[in-house]
């Protein structure tokens, strides 16, 4: 039913045919229906971005619940909201890597090189 509230203020385009940055506008003005495309949208990869550091699914979630509560929190200030999935991606991963050493696990080295996480090309 939402999206058809969403259809309608968007010329008949249908949540998948709507930008991101517009839905970012949306969202951060208050329209539930774009804020739940940008999580329909983006919960996939940031749940992926979790279990990829090697997060059991109760820390997966805790993650991506910290991730999502972030991103409401900068909406309204994001300045390149077309890049939000790559936002979405380095918060999730931070916020994975700060679980990990939360809970306890092995954590690799920041690499010395780029000041970021290894790939898992570089773990192995």
């Amino acid at each position: 039913m939402q999206t058809m509230v969403l259809d309608e203020r968007l010329d008949g385009r249908t949540p998948a045919e709507v930008e991101t940055p517009e839905l970012v506008a949306r969202a951060s003005n208050g329209d539930q229906v774009a804020w739940d495309q940008l999580v329909d949208r983006y919960s996939g990869m940031v749940w992926a971005v979790a279990r990829a550091h090697g997060l059991g699914p109760h820390d997966a979630a805790d993650v991506s619940e910290v991730t999502w509560l972030l991103l409401v929190q900068h909406l309204a200030s994001m300045q390149e909201p077309e890049r939000l999935g790559v936002w979405l991606l380095r918060i999730a991963s931070r916020e994975a890597y700060r679980m990990r050493r939360l809970r306890g696990y092995e954590v690799p080295e920041l690499s010395t090189t780029t000041g970021s996480m290894p790939t898992q090309l570089e773990v192995l």
